[in-house]
């Protein structure tokens, strides 16, 4: 009887098992990253209620803030101070002289015009009388109410009365009369409350219909009252890099998840060339302190985070973007502060 020895080479069984255990890993990874753009559910968020709250029912400033946030599909509601028994969303105060007490929880307002004598919530406005210039001009710095718009945008006006801003180091001016270099749209951030000036009078402009001054417009409530707001640009968040995204097609969203602590980030390069360092700058919710890249490898791969927290904002941006290439990413919230009662009773 002959016997038969079969020897074993350990080193292919090492290569084999190196080649399941890649499998297997790179399966899990698959599954992962299906799982996780499972999870990408967007919630869509309408545009915020507006209500417009002044002294004079017959106000011609109000109505014309009124007509202007229309255009912009706003669908604001115009009251007097008397009529109002409770507040939802933006309160817009326009021609009104004193504020009352019970208007004191107020977190998201805007005004027109002559600010009130007495405080909205946390708000303390002055402005001067003074004659608005022919040329109102947007800045050139990012800014979450100037998102998506041109730096250095310009709109005509003619020379009315008009409020001149008294200006403090808190607040940050997105316009000015070209001339006078005096405020003329200011957006103003203190512990969570967020607050929004425009000096100029809608019925002295040239085109009120102009769709760059409805997406300020938009984009200026949409940021007060909460909702994140992105810009983007290749290379740096400098007037010539967002000048660049534009005309190399460089598309970004932030989006909130159904997920509350979650936001998702889209970037699309629709060009004909790759993007380098394409870059998106997400000014956060109000309630939001801290956040973080989340998801999986696949998603975070190349891209880094930075916080700029004294703007209530963060960075993303990516090494590279190839022409066609479509990538998102999310931000998980990490700190929040307590959250404001969204709704003020008033009696």
């Amino acid at each position: 009887m002959s016997k038969h020895h079969h020897h074993v080479d350990w080193k292919h069984l090492a290569i084999y098992g190196l080649l399941v255990a890649l499998v297997v890993g790179v399966g899990g990874v698959a599954i992962w990253s299906f799982i996780e753009r499972q999870s990408l559910v967007v919630v869509s968020e309408p545009l915020p209620k507006v209500t417009v709250v002044t002294q004079d029912p017959h106000s011609r400033l109000a109505a014309a803030w009124v007509r202007l946030l229309t255009r912009a599909e706003m669908a604001p509601t115009l009251v007097t101070v008397d009529e109002v028994d409770s507040l939802e969303g933006v309160v817009f105060f326009c021609d009104i002289a004193r504020v009352p007490a019970k208007f004191s929880g107020i977190r998201a307002a805007a005004f027109a015009g002559a600010p009130p004598a007495t405080a909205a919530g946390p708000f303390h406005l002055a402005a001067d009388a003074g004659v608005a210039d022919n040329t109102l001009h947007l800045s050139e710095s990012v800014s979450p109410l100037l998102a998506r718009l041109m730096p250095g945008t310009e709109f005509q006006s003619r020379p009315v009365p008009v409020a001149l801003l008294t200006e403090t180091p808190q607040m940050v001016v997105d316009a000015r009369w070209d001339t006078n270099a005096r405020a003329a749209v200011m957006h103003l951030e203190e512990g969570g409350a967020r607050c929004v000036w425009f000096g100029f009078d809608p019925d002295a402009l040239a085109n009120p219909e102009d769709n760059r001054l409805l997406l300020l417009m938009r984009t200026s409530f949409r940021w007060v009252a909460g909702q994140p707001i992105s810009e983007g640009a290749v290379g740096a968040l400098t007037p010539e890099g967002r000048k660049r995204a534009r005309a190399e097609r460089f598309t970004f969203s932030v989006e909130r998840l159904s997920n509350p602590r979650m936001l998702s980030i889209r970037m699309a390069n629709r060009g004909t060339v790759p993007l380098d360092k394409p870059t998106v700058k997400v000014w956060l919710p109000p309630d939001v302190t801290e956040v973080a890249l989340a998801g999986d490898l696949i998603m975070k791969r190349g891209a880094t985070l930075l916080g700029d927290p004294d703007q209530g904002a963060c960075q993303i941006s990516l090494r590279s973007l190839g022409r066609n290439e479509d990538r998102i990413m999310k931000l998980k919230v990490v700190k929040e502060r307590p959250r404001a009662v969204p709704n003020v009773a008033l009696r």
